[in-house]
């Protein structure tokens, strides 16, 4: 069998609504080099599995699933290194079940950019965002980093985490500058994690072309069911684990903007006793960040008054 130049690793759990779109997404790739598919199936429950299993049943030389009789995701276990450890491929092209790509060139422009490129270690493309309970297709946000309509641009570490410029369904990254010992330096190993790594590893590129959709459903990690205090503390105890792992002012500045949208949120609708609970855990062990925190809410306040 031809070693695969990529392997398309794509994780699946209750994706029945959507997710022959994206294997069609998978299967309608034009390259000039061989291509793996790599699906694992969390034991799905709603006919998800059965679905790939008629896939990979169609196409046995390209679909490779593995089906599992429990839910790992539940158990703690980080799914995605399933097909990670299985990828025989130079690069891994990572896609969701919920999620599709939409131009069949896109694996082709992203691995002739990395090809050329050995400098770079991950390369990302534009989306649309697709809100399925409306309907609604809407942009990604960032048409503002291509103003002279650039192919594509740099993505920087501070630039990754200012703002998330892309989303996972659009990653290609080299399988080489990706250790699986990452995960083992962490409590809450999640994406952002790894795209921080592969950008210390080498430079990152995003592309302007939109070359899939990304989907919000309610079954999906970035629905609705979470609440706003929620994701203020997920949010806030990720960059504190990466700050307190790594240091480096690039995490010094992400800690301290995610306090402070931490702040905006708690002032404008929630409780700010539960605001200034959760910062004084956070200076005992971090005082030099709060103290950082506090001089541009002080800023703001000073600005506010000055404009009235």
């Amino acid at each position: 069998m031809t070693s695969p130049l990529v392997s398309i690793c794509c994780v699946t759990y209750n994706h029945s609504f959507i997710i022959r779109k994206c294997l069609d997404g998978f299967l309608m790739q034009e390259t000039t080099f061989p291509v793996e598919i790599l699906v694992h199936d969390d034991a799905s429950t709603d006919g998800t599995d059965d679905i790939v299993r008629e896939y990979a049943d169609k196409y046995p030389e390209k679909i490779f699933p593995l089906f599992e009789e429990q839910n790992q995701y539940s158990q703690g276990v980080l799914v995605d290194f399933f097909n990670y450890n299985r990828a025989r491929g130079k690069y891994i092209a990572y896609c969701e079940g919920d999620d599709y790509w939409t131009d069949p060139l896109k694996l082709q422009k992203q691995v002739d950019f990395m090809e050329a490129n050995p400098g770079y270690s991950v390369c990302w493309h534009r989306c649309k965002h697709w809100y399925a309970k409306q309907n609604r297709f809407a942009e990604d946000g960032c048409g503002f980093l291509f103003p002279n309509n650039e192919e594509g641009v740099d993505i920087t570490v501070e630039m990754f985490f200012e703002k998330w410029v892309t989303q996972p369904l659009t990653m290609v990254f080299r399988k080489s500058d990706f250790s699986p010992e990452w995960q083992k330096m962490y409590k809450h190993y999640r994406d952002t994690y790894e795209i921080y790594h592969l950008l210390k590893k080498g430079k990152g590129y995003l592309f302007a072309f939109v070359g899939g959709v990304y989907v919000l459903h309610e079954g999906g990690i970035s629905s609705s069911g979470v609440s706003i205090k929620e994701r203020c503390d997920e949010e806030r105890e990720h960059a504190l684990e990466l700050y307190r792992r790594n240091g480096g002012k690039e995490l010094k500045n992400h800690l301290v903007n995610i306090l402070l949208w931490n702040y905006d949120v708690f002032h404008n609708d929630l409780d700010m006793g539960y605001f200034y609970k959760t910062m004084r855990s956070v200076a005992r062990k971090n005082p030099m960040i709060m103290l950082n925190v506090y001089f541009v809410i002080g800023k703001r306040k000073v600005k506010k008054l000055m404009n009235k």
